[in-house]
């Protein structure tokens, strides 16, 4: 018998598995790029930047005042620019010289003031303004605050809750995508990598934006989004929003993940990053399915475009509708590809590539970014799958060593461009793509008691996914009662595609020691195919009407809209498998590539079935519409958000045999709601907030939650019967927290909170043959938990540490829910903690920083607690992730002195590499080494 299976794989069409108009898309990019370049070089560089904010006397940002900028050494045309719903402004490259600044607005005083700029300089002005019959009025001239200083201060004057990192910061970690990026905020946690878990909260419970674009899935049973499709350097900001207010969709759970990348940019950039990484498969022996991928993500084996549309099954006298021998042997041919690897010797170092420019031509901005990454990994994992013996004592049935080897190419692209129409009208369009492909070689060997022996099953899989998402929205600014008034509005357009081909065979060892094909197990001369299309179309419009009391304690706002958001999904899948008569006459101790053969494909050989299953396929759509009324109120050191959003929920799922589509089964879900929230801000000084909130919201159901039938995960496992019964469940949620903003880049923090859940929706266990998971409304869940933040200069401590801060977060959640006694559930424990949520998460970073030689150096530590994973079943024990360590290192070291424009960053992940243990009982059920990771990368920015 073969040690290792490799064979020379076919592929079938796999160029064509490229995402629909993507090459398209990349050109359009390309071409956008070359442009913009040629524009930016024959502009040059060096204009400066003037930026701001514009408040009133409470500190209050004041949106819709008219900023001019007129340089008075010579005649020039003014600059103008109204501020936004924030109060900022920006101006960019303007020349080198003296202007004069007039700040005005209606019912206030006429600010003006002169400030010089210099080549190349960003300065931030801070600007306050009074009613006309005020009697002062200040501007200040300040250096110009980026990234995290910025982000602190956004996060001072929010309305909510909320936890955010910059762009500033995301450089200064080893993170490559958005989930390891969110993992570093208080209180989220990351399962399976890519899954975010905001204060314990499962990923049914989380939203996920992109500039305000609600992001479609690409998963197939759930409506997450996996945030590791996002490459890191696409992103400008992450913020996550913790407490609830009516201008967010309802579904709003325990949060939303608003991811963000540059909008409108504030002077002439580009920059280019090229680098190199060390994985764990890195020299080492690798095995590749399907030839590898290329640098897009190209690869796999798709479905023949030879096999009919009909369902394939042999024709027969009692069935004439078939296909006659001769025409299956056909087909079946058709189907003769790579089955294992190709191994090669040294697995290749990970690349990374990046390119973005930003600049600004008169009233037109854009931004245009681009990201390539590819790289292997490989995991060695052991599983163990446990039966209950005499005295309840754990005994393994099945005990498994499986190795992993996976090779992955991740690109994104991004094109902003934002248009200033007049002074008071903006409009902005944000585009993002992204693009996920993975293909992999599974080999697993151990003790398999279902099939009486020893095994060894060979598994090949190509996925790949990609987000593409369109926003366009527009500002306009009016006047009107109070101070003015604002009308917003934005359409998107967002589409998420995933589709996969596996294959899969069974070897069993005989009495000689060989092992051979069970020709007869449904795993082997397995083929799947899957494909999903998740669209989401949105809508919203909303006026925002200002005010401000005649002795300036008192201003706000008041915002009413609507939104209408429309997703619609369609799955389907198709399964066939080399059947064989009891007797072979070829030897199936061979390699799969010398098994199905076209000599072995035929009468007296192997014959191509079907095995889709009749709910193999659904098509699904959710409508919801909204209206929302709130407002903003600041009174004294008092500010006030409070408001209610009424939604009119219309959910559908339609379930049907791919081969008879005229037999569908429809479930409905439909709910109309009110979702009252309210936010207390009460500001003790200047730089100090104390914070209460409450707000109610909802879960519903998944699509495939909904469906009345049994379905086979796609990743595999356990089948799943739908609930044609469930509700939504619904949340209240109350937080407090106090935060001290001590200076520019620092904060103290801490906070309570406390979420009720009404009718969550929880995973059962069903006592089928081979135990099939259902959903159910159990009666109520809580959670509640404590988090603290410390971002803080050491300086405090001796003036020899000014180089050195650290940043530290903590969180502890306890949460309990009541699945009580379900019919026909054999789930061992009613009253469990939720699944997925750690007790205890902690980041902590040190960093030091000398700005005069340009080196950066960055220990990162993280830390998660102990987590249920598994609901255990018919007595056996539920399944528990133990708690782990990680440890990053980062140094950068610009090179301006020596080589202007050049920094060089090297990384180090998971250096501790502690083993992952899954624990049932007392028993390890699941072990792994997720390995360590060494990157180099060289960044150029020429201005």
């Amino acid at each position: 018998m073969f040690d290792s299976i490799a064979g020379k794989t076919s592929r079938l069409g796999g160029a064509s598995l490229l995402f629909p108009h993507g090459i398209r898309r990349v050109a359009v990019f390309l071409i956008l790029l070359v442009i913009s370049s040629g524009q930016m070089l024959a502009q040059g560089s060096g204009g400066a930047i003037l930026s701001g904010v514009v408040t009133d006397e409470t500190g209050s940002a004041i949106p819709g005042v008219t900023v001019t900028v007129t340089r008075t050494e010579a005649e020039s045309e003014p600059e103008v620019e109204v501020t936004g719903m924030d109060g900022d402004f920006r101006i960019a490259n303007l020349r080198p010289g003296t202007y004069r600044i007039e700040s005005a607005l209606d019912g206030f005083q006429l600010v003006s003031d002169v400030v010089t700029l210099k080549t190349g300089q960003a300065m931030r002005i801070s600007i306050e303004l009074v009613p006309a019959f005020g009697e002062t009025l200040d501007v200040v001239g300040e250096a110009v605050q980026t990234g995290e200083v910025a982000v602190l201060e956004t996060r001072r004057q929010s309305a909510v809750v909320s936890d955010s990192i910059s762009s500033e910061e995301i450089r200064k970690t080893p993170d490559s995508d958005a989930a390891s990026v969110v993992e570093r905020l208080t209180g989220v946690s990351l399962i399976g990598n890519k899954y975010v878990f905001v204060r314990g909260l499962g990923e049914r419970y989380s939203g996920s934006t992109i500039n305000g674009a609600v992001l479609p899935t690409t998963e197939t049973e759930k409506r997450v989004v996996p945030l590791d499709l996002f490459p890191s350097k696409l992103l400008e900001t992450v913020n996550v929003a913790k407490t609830y207010t009516p201008d967010k969709p309802g579904d709003f759970g325990s949060g939303v993940v608003e991811l963000t990348t540059t909008q409108f940019p504030g002077a002439a950039s580009f920059k280019v990053t090229v680098g190199a990484g060390y994985t764990n498969a890195t020299g080492d022996s690798f095995s590749s399915y399907a030839g590898g991928l290329d640098r897009w993500g190209g690869g796999g084996q798709r479905l023949p475009s030879s096999v009919p549309d009909a369902f394939l099954k042999r024709r027969s006298a009692l069935d004439p509708t078939g296909f006659s021998s001769q025409e299956l042997e056909t087909i079946g041919e058709a189907f003769i590809g790579g089955w294992s690897s190709d191994t090669v010797s040294s697995a290749d170092p990970a690349t990374d590539f990046s390119m973005t420019f930003g600049n600004t031509f008169g009233r037109f901005g854009v931004v245009l970014s681009a990201v390539s990454n590819h790289k292997y990994d490989s995991v060695d994992e052991e599983q163990r799958f446990f039966g209950l013996d005499t005295g309840d004592v754990l005994v393994p049935r099945n005990d498994y060593d499986i190795v992993t080897d996976r090779e992955s190419a991740n690109t994104g692209l991004i094109a902003n461009f934002s248009a200033r129409l007049t002074d008071r009208n903006q409009i902005h369009l944000n585009s993002v793509l992204t693009r996920d492909a993975t293909s992999e070689n599974r080999y697993q060997e151990g003790l398999n008691t279902n099939t009486g022996g020893f095994i060894r099953d060979y598994r090949v899989r190509y996925g790949i996914e990609e987000i593409f998402s369109n926003r366009l929205r527009g500002d306009h600014h009016l006047g009107g009662p109070g101070i003015g008034s604002l009308i917003d509005w934005s359409i998107a357009y967002s589409e998420a595609t995933n589709d996969s081909d596996l294959r899969e065979n069974l070897y069993r060892e005989s009495d000689d020691g060989a092992f051979a094909l069970q020709a007869g197990f449904a795993e082997s001369g397995k083929m799947d195919f899957h494909s999903l299309e998740d669209e989401i179309r949105q809508g919203g419009l909303a006026y925002t009407a200002f005010y401000a009391g005649a002795d300036v304690t008192m201003s706000g706002l008041v915002k009413a809209g609507v939104d209408v958001t429309d997703r619609a999904r369609e799955f389907n899948a198709r399964r066939f498998r080399f059947a064989a008569p009891t007797q072979l006459r070829f030897d199936l101790t061979a390699s799969p590539e010398e098994i199905f053969i076209a000599e072995n494909i035929g009468p007296g050989g192997f014959e191509i079935s079907e095995v889709t299953g009749v709910n193999d396929a659904y098509d699904a759509e959710h409508t919801v519409a909204a209206g929302y009324l709130m407002a903003d109120a600041t009174y004294g050191n008092w500010r006030v958000v409070g408001g209610a959003r009424y939604e009119d929920s219309d959910q559908s799922v339609r379930t049907f045999n791919p081969f008879a589509t005229a037999n569908q089964v429809e479930s409905v879900n439909q709910s109309q709601d009110v979702l009252p929230s309210i936010n207390v801000v009460y500001q003790t000084s200047p730089q100090t907030n104390l914070r209460f909130a409450y707000g109610r919201s909802l879960n519903r159901p998944e699509f495939r939650e909904l469906s009345p039938f049994t379905f086979v995960e796609v990743t595999g496992g356990r089948s799943v019967a739908g609930n044609p019964d469930l509700e939504q469940a619904t949340l209240d949620s109350y937080d407090l927290r106090w935060e001290w903003f001590p200076s520019g880049g620092e904060v103290i923090a801490a906070s309570l909170f406390y979420k009720g859940i009404d009718k969550p929706i929880e995973r059962i266990v069903q006592p089928t043959t081979e135990l099939r998971t259902s959903f159910v409304n159990a009666e109520s869940a809580e959670l509640w938990g404590l988090e603290l933040e410390l971002r803080k200069s050491l300086e405090i401590l001796s003036p020899a540490l000014r180089w050195w801060t650290a940043n530290v977060n903590y969180t502890y959640i306890n949460s309990e829910v009541s699945v009580g006694d379900q019919l026909l559930s054999v789930v061992t424990n009613t009253e469990r903690p939720l699944e997925g949520q750690s007790d205890q998460v902690a980041n902590a970073a040190l960093q030091f920083y000398q700005p005069d030689w340009g080196t950066m150096l960055r220990v990162l530590g993280s830390f998660s607690g102990e987590r249920l994973t598994d609901v255990g079943s018919s007595g056996l024990p539920d399944i528990y992730e133990s708690a782990y360590t990680s440890v990053d290192v980062v140094l950068s070291q610009t090179l301006g002195r020596m080589l202007r424009g050049l920094e060089l960053k090297l990384a180090g992940s998971n250096l501790l590499d502690e083993k992952r243990e899954f624990m049932q009982g007392e028993s390890v059920q699941r072990s792994y080494e997720p390995g360590r990771t060494f990157s180099l990368s060289l960044g150029y920015t020429p201005f």
